[in-house]
């Protein structure tokens, strides 16, 4: 499937959300959160669409397959969480938290617990594994932003999902991307996965007193832990020294 295709099916998951959130909170933040949900799956796409067409040049497929599209639904899903951060509603127990914690699950659990069994049947490529980490960090950052917008996470949980651009950035005017990542710590999963259930955990709309003193109390070591990994990596990478 092409990308622009793609696109267009994947705009149209934020049509129901939009719909529940006119008829509970009004036209106005229904309006904001459809148009920053549009905005981020077309610029998704439009860099999809880019890592493909190098990727034809090089002699591999031009469209998406199955796999793909299941990794940039989980894009599309990053999107529906940063519309709902522009809607302005703060309502975690309502209609607007209910619909962003069933996306953060559907697209850190469901969607990417599909992406191996589609991608071990029918393959994937090296653009797939630029979507695949990129889908995830999108998400990463996306949940962050709802964490500390309704979810009760200080701003600092921000940090990691920053910086994680900003030190990609600075890699890859030395390395390849698929370079990049191929130093990271052994423990990296696991603390990113601790990030994860953090944020899973902040936007639950059913989180009960316990819940919020985890929360509370996890937020500073596992934003901290985060922020180490990241610099570990890009020491690992030497970039800045020995002429890199």
């Amino acid at each position: 499937m092409r990308p622009g295709v793609a696109g267009a099916g994947l705009c149209g998951l934020a049509l129901p959300p939009a719909a529940a959130l006119a008829r509970r909170y009004g036209p106005a933040p229904a309006a904001r959160f459809a148009a920053t949900a549009a905005a981020a799956t077309l610029a998704q796409q439009a860099l999809v669409g880019l890592a493909a067409r190098r990727q034809a040049r090089q002699g591999g497929p031009a469209g998406l397959s199955p796999v793909d599209l299941v990794t940039c639904t989980r894009g599309a899903a990053g999107a529906v969480l940063a519309g709902l951060v522009a809607s302005g509603v703060r309502d975690l127990r309502g209609v607007a938290g209910w619909t962003g914690w069933l996306t953060l699950c559907a697209g850190s659990v469901l969607l990417d617990w599909l992406d191996g069994p589609i991608a071990r049947r029918s393959g994937t490529s090296q653009a797939g594994a630029v979507y695949d980490l990129e889908a995830d960090s999108w998400l990463t950052l996306s949940s962050a932003a709802a964490g500390v917008a309704w979810g009760g996470l200080p701003a600092y949980c921000l940090a990691a999902p920053a910086l994680r651009y900003a030190l990609l950035a600075r890699a890859l005017r030395h390395l390849r991307y698929a370079d990049v990542f191929a130093s990271e710590p052994r423990w990296a999963r696991w603390t990113g996965i601790a990030q994860m259930l953090l944020f899973t955990a902040a936007l639950a709309p059913f989180g009960a007193r316990a819940t919020r003193a985890t929360v509370r109390l996890a937020a500073p070591t596992v934003a901290a832990v985060q922020v180490a990994v990241l610099l570990a990596l890009h020491r690992r990478l030497g970039i800045g020294r020995g002429g890199r």
